[in-house]
C-alpha cells in the first residue's frame, strides 16, 4: 500500500475518532470537548499523527498489533468523569471527584507484572486541587498557576491501587516489546509527579509507544480569566502564560482505549480483570 493511501486511510480513521469523542461530549460521559466559549473557555482532546510507530508489530492482512504467544501489555483506567463542557463544570467536578489513575500490567507465559506511577498525594505540597481550591480562596491573582509546580511525593507503585478500574484494555506484544517495557519501568524515575508532562496517564502511553502504539491522552484547555467557584465569580488567572493548560488525563484516555476496542485494536478484558482480581 503507498504512503499516500496509508496516510488516506489513517486520516479516515482519526476523523471517526475524534468524531467518537465529539458523540461522547454530546450525550455521555465523560464530557470531552467545549468549543471557544464567550468567557474564553475551550476544550480539545489533542489528536496524534499517526497511530502506530516503526516498532508495531502488525498483521499484514488486518494492520492490527499482534505478538508472541502470552505476552500481553494491559492498560488499566479510572476515570473520574470530570466535565469539561465548561470552565464552572470542570471545576465543580474536579471538587467532588479529585481522584483518577491510569496503569498497567505487563503479562509474560508466566506471570503479570502491574505497575504505575502515583503522586500528588499531599506529603509534602497540597495536592493540586487543593493547592488551587486555596489559592482561589486567598485571592491570589494566578492560583491556576499551581497546576504548573512538580511535585516531590512520586513513587512506584508495584502491584494494584487501592480500587478497581473502570476499563481494561489488552493488546498483544512482542517479546522484545517485553523486555523494553520492562526495562524502561526499571529505569523510569518516579521521584517526581507533574500534572502537565509526568503524570501516570503519561506512564501508561510512553509504554503503549514502546510498544509501537500512540494514543490519544492529552488535552488542551483555554482558560477564562474568571469562573464561578462555588457560586461566586473567582480568578483564575492574571498572566497570560497560564491561560493555555495541556496536560494527560484517564478521560481522554478512556475514550480513545474504547474506541480502539471497538475497532478491534487491542480488546476490553474489564470484566476478565474485575473477576480475577477484585
Amino acid at each position: 500500500m503507498s504512503r499516500t493511501a496509508t496516510g488516506t486511510i489513517y486520516r479516515a480513521y482519526l476523523l471517526v475518532v475524534m468524531i467518537t469523542l465529539a458523540a461522547i461530549a454530546a450525550g455521555c460521559t465523560p464530557r470531552l470537548h467545549a468549543p471557544l466559549q464567550p468567557d474564553g473557555w475551550s476544550a480539545q482532546p489533542i489528536g496524534i499523527e499517526c497511530r502506530f510507530t516503526p516498532a508495531a508489530n502488525l498483521d499484514p492482512a488486518t494492520k492490527t498489533p499482534v505478538g508472541d504467544e502470552g505476552y500481553y501489555l494491559y492498560i488499566l483506567n479510572e476515570h473520574a468523569n470530570w466535565d469539561y463542557s465548561s470552565a464552572a463544570s470542570l471545576v465543580f467536578t474536579i471538587w467532588l471527584r479529585p481522584r483518577a489513575h491510569s496503569w498497567l500490567i505487563l503479562e509474560n507465559p508466566k506471570e503479570r507484572l502491574e505497575f504505575g506511577h502515583t503522586g500528588d498525594l499531599g506529603i509534602t505540597n497540597p495536592r493540586y486541587h487543593e493547592g488551587v481550591f486555596q489559592k482561589i480562596k486567598e485571592g491570589h491573582p494566578d492560583p491556576i498557576g499551581y497546576l504548573w509546580n512538580t511535585m516531590t511525593d512520586g513513587q512506584f507503585q508495584i502491584g494494584k491501587p487501592n480500587r478497581p478500574p473502570k476499563f481494561v484494555w489488552r493488546m498483544p506484544i512482542t517479546r522484545r516489546h517485553y523486555q523494553v517495557i520492562l526495562e524502561y519501568l526499571m529505569q523510569r524515575k518516579y521521584d517526581q509527579f507533574d500534572l502537565r508532562n509526568n503524570n501516570c496517564t503519561n506512564f501508561v502511553a510512553e509504554a503503549a509507544a514502546l510498544a509501537g502504539i500512540n494514543l490519544i491522552h492529552r488535552i488542551h484547555l483555554t482558560l477564562p480569566p474568571e469562573t464561578k467557584v462555588l457560586g461566586r465569580k473567582r480568578r483564575i488567572w492574571t498572566d497570560p502564560h497560564f491561560r493555555i493548560l495541556e496536560y494527560s488525563t484517564p478521560e481522554v484516555l478512556d475514550a480513545d482505549l474504547r474506541q480502539l476496542a471497538r475497532l478491534g485494536i487491542g480488546s476490553d478484558v474489564t470484566e476478565w480483570y474485575l473477576a480475577l482480581a477484585w
